[in-house]
């Protein structure tokens, strides 16, 4: 796809990022993580706008589901259930699945633009996604599980000043921490899932059992570890199918590079 090659944003980001992640792989391998990358961008957006006039092509794009039971365990105990994923495959289908099927509430930063928010936003509520933005009050979030709803969250970006330093991929990374800081005021599960693209406009929807942790008075040392098992998780996904993650977003800022 040369014209993905001629428009390839943030490219020396990604390159670094593929090198830091999978050293032990050749410079052909790596280049061909790239590409996959910036393909999986460009069906991400064709495939959210297809969507757009019949939102039930999410259903039926979605040709096998496994874990199921996991989020419908989580949500016949009462206390909602935190879904964490990345940007990875189509996460707006990830989204937009958990929209159409688990009663899915969905936390993301609006566009400074407003009318860069307003048409994303109606492209996600577009299929019963309900949005919550980051600077919203956290009583929000918690409302929606203790209504026993499913509360959306992308971790896999870095934390910035209000995320905590663990391990991510080997290196030591600010973290987002809102999925732990929810668990551990609510007790709600935590369940890790992904869309992983089959091929354009098909998909399998993962879920895994949810992330075990053990809460103790030490908030913060609780915090810190649901987090650090959280990256645990992103890494596995990640690992799956390499050529589907956002490898353009500045994951390690605290990594210098040569």
């Amino acid at each position: 796809m040369p014209l993905v090659r001629l428009a390839a944003p943030r490219r020396r980001v990604a390159e670094g990022n593929i090198a830091l992640v999978f050293p032990e792989k050749s410079p052909a391998e790596r280049r061909k993580i790239l590409l996959e990358s910036y393909e999986n961008m460009v069906w991400t957006c064709i495939e959210t706008l297809a969507w757009q006039k019949d939102p039930s092509l999410v259903d039926k794009w979605t040709v096998e589901v496994e874990g199921r039971q996991y989020i419908d365990a989580a949500l016949e105990k009462g206390k909602g259930a935190i879904i964490v994923s990345a940007h990875l495959g189509n996460w707006e289908h990830t989204a937009a699945w958990i929209g159409r099927n688990c009663r899915g509430v969905g936390i993301a930063r609006h566009p400074d633009s407003p009318l860069q928010k307003e048409i994303i936003q109606a492209l996600r509520t577009r299929t019963g996604l309900k949005i919550l933005g980051k600077e919203e009050p956290m009583t929000r979030a918690i409302a929606v599980l203790r209504r026993n709803d499913t509360l959306g969250l992308l971790s896999d970006q870095h934390g910035g000043r209000e995320g905590i330093k663990v391990p991510f991929f080997g290196q030591e990374t600010s973290t987002v921490q809102g999925a732990a800081v929810f668990a551990y005021v609510t007790g709600s599960p935590i369940i890790p899932i992904q869309s992983c693209r089959l091929r354009p406009f098909r998909f399998k929807i993962m879920a895994e059992p949810p992330i075990t942790w053990e809460k103790s008075k030490d908030r913060e040392s609780t915090i810190r570890d649901i987090t650090a098992r959280v990256n645990e998780e992103l890494e596995k996904m990640i690992r799956r199918a390499p050529g589907q993650w956002l490898w353009q977003h500045r994951r390690f800022r605290e990594i210098s590079r040569a």
